[in-house]
């Protein structure tokens, strides 16, 4: 890998790319429990440039994400 090659994006470079805005990251960074990075000298939290790609799937195939996990979306089960 060359040096001028990035492993991170900062959020606001990660939007840009996925085309979507920042809240919109830290949505998917929550349902996806992907990990941030801080790194020193920098106050700009970043993600690895593979989660950004996982996004990126998740975005275009949703269903890719899992299963919700609410209430609402459990089988109702019969009554005995």
């Amino acid at each position: 890998m060359s040096q001028t090659e990035k492993e991170y994006m900062t959020l606001d470079e990660a939007a840009e790319s996925l085309r979507i805005t920042r809240a919109t990251v830290y949505n998917y960074i929550n349902v996806l429990d992907i990990k941030t990075h801080k790194f020193k000298m920098s106050k700009k939290a970043y993600i690895a440039k593979a989660d950004v790609e996982r996004i990126r799937e998740v975005k275009e195939k949703p269903w890719l994400a899992g299963p919700a996990d609410r209430a609402d979306n459990q089988p109702e089960q019969e009554a005995a």
